[in-house]
């Protein structure tokens, strides 16, 4: 009797190179959770990324704060799909580098303290693979002003383009990594400008064969805070300081601004 030798089905590609393309398995490859083009029970999945950056007064999330921050949702492909933005009220902490994030205490007076809009952050990061730059330092943020809005610990890690940008040996600041890839970066260090550039980042790493470490997808605590909805922007460039206070000034443009930045 003669035996035919069979061929098992391997792939050199890592996991998280095959979930990016967007072919995963419903059951895992052989049972192991291993993304597959492979035959037999497989299906397409579009992941949507949700890029995300966050000013704050300092280094250290112990004793630093969160005073913007910005979710930009994209797909593989780089199609904008959302974004959200708003500053963030610190209370009487010192802003710190002023000169760097360029936000004025006044803007910060009728902005929405973190705990009120952590419910807006955790809808925006939802079902979605988080990306940041140099991710320790924007998530290490975000937990501590969880935490230390009485929300408990959260459960939030991302993707990070600086490992993907070493991985292929291009510069590791933002600025001049956007730069060497092409991707624009109109205002450097305000937050959702800086999450546009990473969402076109992150697209160009990946069509240059970088590959993430893991791709988490965010749940959101089951018993964390609902939406609220809660927004304050920049004031728009060449707007007075005190922009909002003043009986003059056209409320209609600001709405439009809104919109715009809520899109």
């Amino acid at each position: 009797m003669r035996v035919r030798s069979v061929r098992r089905w391997s792939c050199s590609r890592s996991p998280a190179s095959m979930a990016v393309s967007g072919v995963c398995s419903t059951d895992g490859a052989y049972g192991r959770g291993i993304p597959t083009d492979a035959p037999g029970g497989y299906r397409r999945h579009v992941l949507t990324f949700a890029c995300f950056d966050v000013e704050t007064t300092g280094l250290d999330p112990d004793g630093g704060r969160v005073i913007e921050v910005a979710v930009v949702r994209i797909q593989r492909d780089g199609t904008v799909v959302g974004e959200w933005t708003t500053l963030v009220d610190a209370g009487d902490t010192d802003l710190g580098r002023i000169d760097i994030h360029g936000i004025k205490r006044p803007w910060l007076a009728e902005a929405p303290r973190f705990g009120a809009i952590a419910g807006d952050l955790a809808h925006e990061l939802s079902g979605c693979v988080p990306v940041a730059h140099n991710a320790r330092f924007d998530v290490g943020f975000l937990r501590a002003e969880w935490n230390r809005s009485g929300l408990g610990s959260l459960d939030l890690d991302a993707v990070d383009t600086l490992q993907m940008a070493r991985q292929l040996s291009y510069p590791g600041r933002l600025a001049r990594l956007a730069e060497a890839l092409g991707v624009p970066l109109v205002n450097a260090h305000q937050a959702l400008d800086d999450a546009r550039a990473l969402a076109g980042v992150l697209v160009a790493l990946l069509d240059r064969g970088g590959e993430p470490l893991s791709l988490p997808v965010f749940g959101p605590p089951p018993d964390g805070p609902p939406p609220s909805g809660l927004v304050r922007h920049r004031p728009p460039p060449g707007a007075p300081i005190h922009w909002w206070e003043d009986p003059n000034h056209d409320w209609s443009a600001d709405k439009a601004e809104q919109q715009r930045l809520d899109f």
